[in-house]
């Protein structure tokens, strides 16, 4: 059975009951989320944003029939004539190019959305002005809630102002080309990850490597943690990736990633759970200024890393209680001549260096080239 598309936008036109683009529901009311939104049902249901800006200030809650496995509900991202979104980076590869999108912009200290298992996102900008932002996730903070979900595309932007502040909170959840972000320097952690989620093409950033407070961790992980691939965390205070010392908790799998100007360690890594015998895997990863070292493993398992190359430069040390096991791993020396603009957050690799092309298929890091198109060559 296919979906049942609904189309949205911030007025709502026409008719108003979502038939099509002439006659898109009306979502924002007096300033805040309608009724008639919040009477959707959303089992077996495409909700067609349309590009706007939907400025609100209570968390939507639905009360109509809700998704399950067999009835998922989708929200995608659609120009004003209905054409569907599909997310590309902007030129330095760091964040999503947001034209078009549809912008859910919070200005209280509230989350977004009460959302709900079996549902997909795609081509959403998520967004709390609020200058108190405490919450510890934009759009949901149960995390019962935000089980087998998918965000492709996605973005997430908060000014945090509380030192148990996140942006973003994902369980048994799937993160494709998604970009979180904290203006400030008072959080916890930007991204919260637990329970087999994955995280892959993302970028994590925050807003400054200094005199911060809260944790300051770009990506936090608590237990069973899944993937985190082809993705750029930087300018945190805290920690880059945080594997931390909870139970059941299995060694990390980390590829192609680069993480970069952070306040302590890129990677600080907590030994696994004495029941799990997966190992961890750390290739092809870029750690570059950090100020505390660039793989931090506990004492108690000099082992954690998993790493046999890495691209290392102008950390505080490149390891921490790695032992003997340090001098497996091969290290690349790099600089800020590696990068396009490291100045400004241009973290692309030139050409010229090193890292460029380094597997043959790609760089090492996340981002791929230096420019995103096809040379011809005669």
């Amino acid at each position: 059975m296919a979906l049942t598309d609904v189309f949205i936008s911030p007025e709502g036109a026409g008719s108003k009951d979502g038939s099509s683009v002439a006659n898109a529901l009306q979502a924002i009311d007096s300033g805040d989320w309608s009724t008639d939104i919040e009477g959707l049902d959303r089992a077996n249901k495409r909700f067609i944003f349309l590009e706007g800006t939907y400025a609100h200030t209570t968390q939507l809650t639905f009360s109509g029939s809700a998704p399950t496995d067999e009835q998922p509900n989708q929200w995608v991202g659609a120009k004003s004539d209905g054409t569907i979104l599909r997310p590309k980076f902007d030129q330095t590869g760091l964040r999503l190019d947001l034209t078009n999108y549809p912008l859910f912009v919070n200005s209280a200290n509230t989350s977004s959305i009460n959302t709900e298992e079996h549902t997909y996102y795609k081509c959403l900008s998520f967004e709390n002005t609020n200058a108190s932002y405490s919450q510890n996730s934009i759009v949901e903070s149960n995390t019962g809630d935000i089980d087998a979900q998918m965000w492709f595309g996605c973005n997430f932007k908060a000014a945090p102002a509380n030192n148990n502040a996140e942006v973003m909170i994902g369980n048994s959840t799937i993160f494709s080309m998604c970009v979180f972000e904290s203006t400030t320097k008072q959080y916890d952690r930007i991204l919260d990850v637990r329970s087999n989620t994955s995280v892959s093409d993302c970028r994590i950033i925050g807003g400054g490597t200094s005199s911060g407070s809260g944790d300051g961790d770009g990506v936090t992980t608590t237990n069973y943690f899944g993937k985190l691939e082809r993705c750029v965390i930087c300018n945190v205070h805290g920690h880059g990736f945080n594997h931390t010392a909870t139970s059941n908790r299995s060694n990390p799998h980390i590829r192609n990633s680069s993480i970069i100007n952070c306040g302590s360690d890129g990677m600080k890594l907590s030994p696994p759970d004495s029941a799990v015998v997966q190992s961890g895997v750390i290739e092809g990863c870029i750690i570059f200024n950090c100020a505390g070292n660039g793989i931090a493993a506990e004492a108690s398992d000099d082992r954690q890393s998993g790493a046999q190359i890495a691209a290392m430069g102008s950390n505080g040390a490149n390891f921490e209680n790695m032992d003997s096991y340090e001098d497996m791993i091969d290290v690349i020396a790099i600089t800020t001549a590696d990068f396009v603009d490291y100045a400004n957050d241009d973290f692309r690799i030139r050409r010229d260096s090193v890292l460029y092309n380094f597997y043959g298929v790609q760089n090492f890091g996340a981002i791929m080239n230096e420019d995103f198109e096809f040379v011809s060559v005669s």
